[in-house]
């Protein structure tokens, strides 16, 4: 068995390699798109979802923003420089509650992000890193 001191360092290094490549994943994603990682996850959620929409409060805890920053990517999607990618809708039922609808425009840009990020993620891991992530999350 494991001693808590190796659970501990095998963490510290998880972390850390986390950490260097999230960096990596966003620093590619500013280059090519000029957008980063929290907002490559929001519209990867709202491409996942029926509908492609959800609600803003749904997406709080996933992509891991408050409300308000949240809010304010958002705003950045809608005014992005090629057009907007998402589209504020109020609910129908609950006025007071915001939907987010992923545009086409959107759905065409997460695609080429997608690729974009796969291409990058194989150049920087070798084929035991890859392994070893996918038996963590299986």
């Amino acid at each position: 068995m494991m001693k808590n001191h190796e659970l501990f360092n095998a963490w510290i290094s998880l972390t850390k390699y986390y950490d260097r490549v999230l960096k990596a994943l966003d620093y590619t994603l500013q280059d090519q798109f000029q957008l980063g990682m929290k907002e490559f996850y929001l519209m990867y959620y709202l491409e996942q979802a029926e509908q492609k929409k959800m609600k803003l409060s749904e997406l709080v805890p996933k992509v891991g923003l408050s409300h308000s920053a949240l809010s304010r990517l958002v705003t950045r999607l809608e005014h992005y420089r090629g057009g907007p990618l998402v589209e504020r809708q109020t609910g129908e039922k609950d006025k007071r509650s915001i939907n987010i609808f992923l545009k086409e425009k959107g759905e065409q840009l997460i695609r080429e992000m997608q690729s974009v990020l796969g291409a990058s993620l194989q150049a920087q891991m070798s084929e035991k890193d890859i392994q070893n992530i996918k038996n963590l999350v299986e």
